[in-house]
């Protein structure tokens, strides 16, 4: 009977993290952070989470060819140096690097 009932806890568990989630985004990899390292041809905060009127900084921390690009705003293609943007709506917002497919990130905003 505990083994039964430790079964339907763990579905019931799976069945309402499922449902409460957004996509693809893992609450627990969301970080609470204004800044964005690019390293290793990727980013090393794959979702962050601000506050409207944040400004997000990235950094490039090799030298290494990369943008970052978003709906209606980009930084130039750069080897080096820093980017910064400022969201003043919440919402998702998500951006890439057009240079390298696999480096997607997403930036939570919240009120």
């Amino acid at each position: 009977m505990r083994r039964v009932l430790l079964i339907v806890i763990g579905g019931v568990t799976l069945l309402l993290g499922a449902a409460c989630g957004s996509g693809s985004l893992d609450a627990a990899a969301v970080e609470r952070t204004e800044a964005v390292q690019l390293k290793d041809n990727k980013f090393d905060a794959r979702v962050i989470q601000v506050s409207a009127g944040a400004t997000v900084t990235w950094s490039w921390a090799e030298d290494r060819l990369h943008n970052v690009t978003g709906d209606g705003w980009a930084s130039p293609n750069q080897e080096s140096g820093t980017f910064r943007q400022a969201f003043d709506q919440p919402g998702a917002y998500d951006y890439r690097c057009t240079l390298h497919g696999g480096m997607t990130g997403r930036v939570v905003v919240t009120d």
